[in-house]
């Protein structure tokens, strides 16, 4: 009988072991940081409201430059000028690759073949209100930067990706042909003309994807083929439950992108717009957490292996 405690122990032992080494699987294979990624957000919602032309938006611009130079990639920022109902205002978009080689040269006018990934980094102008637009702008940002920070260590899998973050998504006053999706316009437009051969093989826009209760549900009319692809890489990283269909279509910056001619689907949680934070100052921090950055995070990232084998 004095020898049952040792059996225990033993067994104890080897059960612990492989728990530990099934954790470091999974860790291994999602190393996407929730956390990290959190991190950003808070970064970002330090710098105050980011409206287009503020200050906070320019030191948001500088904030993210610098996390996706010291993760290997480049950038090119896109500056123009467009008329809004507040008068003539400057926005600029920020594009992100990864070199080949820290010399060469990136051709930003060549897309042929890239997936876009895109966010944008701007928030509402609101009277009265401090909106600090932490989900709103401020979580697909923080998903895109640490996905900047992992891919780096699959240069060949971060060479098909182009990161975009786009200025100016917000409208306004309410969204029209002229007012709101000023970035992703602008954008889609340099792509326009481009023989198809060049142009990205197709995009994902993320949006308000840091809310505890998270539900994505693309629009309605998103094309087939980028929402099997979506459903298969949520149901290969054990996350399909939380996404779904909204029932029609819904207005972000995915519509110029598919009008240009580039397949575009918008990870969005719809259902955020009617749980009461939406466009209120209770956008704030306490409406994103680390659990639901992590989950989209490992989405994108088994979508991205899934797609170009990597």
């Amino acid at each position: 009988m004095r020898f049952i405690p040792l059996i225990l122990v033993i067994l104890f032992a080897v059960a612990a072991g492989v728990f530990l080494a099934t954790t470091k699987d999974k860790s291994d294979a999602s190393p996407f940081s929730g956390e990290r990624a959190y991190a950003h957000v808070a970064s970002l919602v330090g710098l105050g409201p980011r409206y287009p032309g503020s200050k906070a938006i320019v030191d948001a611009r500088e904030y993210m430059i610098g996390q996706l130079h010291q993760a290997g990639w480049r950038t090119s920022l896109q500056a123009f000028e467009d008329d809004t109902p507040r008068g003539r205002t400057e926005f600029v978009n920020i594009r992100a690759r990864f070199p080949a080689a820290d010399k060469d040269e990136i051709d930003w006018r060549l897309g042929g073949g890239m997936l876009l990934l895109c966010s944008h980094y701007d928030t509402k102008l609101i009277d009265g209100i401090r909106f600090d637009g932490a989900n709103d702008g401020g979580s697909s940002s923080g998903v895109l930067l640490e996905l900047a920070s992992v891919l780096r260590n699959t240069p060949d899998l971060a060479r098909q990706v182009e990161l975009v973050f786009f200025d100016g998504e917000e409208a306004f006053v309410d969204f029209t042909e002229v007012d709101g999706l000023y970035g992703s316009r602008h954008y889609a437009k340099f792509w326009r003309p481009a023989p198809a051969s060049e142009k990205p093989a197709a995009a994902y826009v993320l949006d308000l994807v840091g809310d505890a209760r998270l539900r994505i549900d693309p629009p309605s009319d998103s094309p087939r083929d980028l929402l099997g692809e979506l459903y298969s890489a949520a149901e290969a990283a054990g996350e399909r439950r939380i996404f779904g269909l909204h029932p029609t279509p819904i207005t972000d910056d995915h519509v110029p992108l598919n009008a240009a001619g580039i397949p575009a689907l918008d990870v969005i949680d719809a259902d955020y717009i009617s749980r009461g934070r939406w466009h209120t100052a209770a956008d704030n921090l306490g409406s994103v957490k680390p659990e639901s950055l992590e989950k989209i995070g490992r989405v994108v990232l088994e979508l991205l292996t899934r797609r170009f084998g990597a």
